[in-house]
């Protein structure tokens, strides 16, 4: 399988993960695979080319892809034309408000 893509991740993305790995870890094990299993499988669309994103506002480049399973988003921006920089992991069930203000904090850094 090749990579187009390389994915550099913002630290608060990754925390964003861990922060929802842990929450569904502590509802249900298995619950938590089930997360991190289709986690896995957005990123490797991403890294293939696979998953190309839906566009997140006309005038932005800022793209997402939903999991599988769950509400979760993986928000991401092109950066050139090999690397995907994800900036968040949030719960499509969060006020659309909050993510614009997640998204706009982690794009202007």
């Amino acid at each position: 399988m090749a990579f187009r893509y390389k994915l550099i991740h913002h630290p608060e993305a990754s925390a964003d993960y861990q922060d929802a790995l842990a929450y569904f870890g502590e509802l249900d094990e298995d619950l938590a695979n089930l997360f991190k299993d289709d986690f896995k499988a957005v990123l490797l669309g991403l890294t293939t080319g696979r998953a190309s994103g839906t566009l997140y506002a006309e005038g932005y480049q800022l793209r997402w892809v939903k999991l599988k399973r769950f509400s979760h988003k993986v928000f991401f921006e092109p950066d050139g034309d090999h690397v995907r920089f994800v900036l968040a992991v949030v719960s499509g069930k969060r006020h659309p408000a909050r993510i614009r203000r997640i998204l706009g904090a982690r794009s202007n850094e």
